[in-house]
């Protein structure tokens, strides 16, 4: 485990993931115990949730469920971030967009037909 970030600023907007992390996340996220944890950590909201609408006092109820909404709100963006992350590593494993793998952008049927075949409609 890495030590937590020093400074006066510690959530810095400007973290970047080299080619080196981004292919190790995209590794770990193919892996079972990444399902494993994703898995545990949606339980553990919904158990957090289910205490703050069982919580005895009405602020403290408010107080956890703003909580919740926080470790939702931070799991959300994680999940986003990775399935992001995945994404652009997957593009960049595929090859596209060389000369031996062009790329070839999907049109919508009113576009894809090439001024040679639009002579012969």
């Amino acid at each position: 485990m890495i030590k937590p970030s020093e400074g006066v600023n510690v959530f810095k907007p400007t973290f970047k993931l080299d080619d080196r992390k981004l292919g190790i996340m995209s590794a770990a996220v193919k892996q079972e115990w990444f399902d494993i944890l994703q898995q545990m950590m949606e339980e553990e909201i919904r158990l957090m949730n289910i205490r703050a609408i069982n919580a005895d006092d009405e602020e403290e109820q408010v107080r956890l469920l703003r909580f919740v909404k926080a470790a939702s709100m931070f799991y959300s963006g994680i999940m986003q971030h990775i399935a992001e992350i995945t994404a652009i590593d997957a593009y960049n494993q595929s090859g596209v967009g060389n000369a031996n793998n062009p790329e070839v952008p999907s049109y919508v049927d009113e576009f894809a037909t090439t001024p040679a075949e639009e002579s012969t409609i």
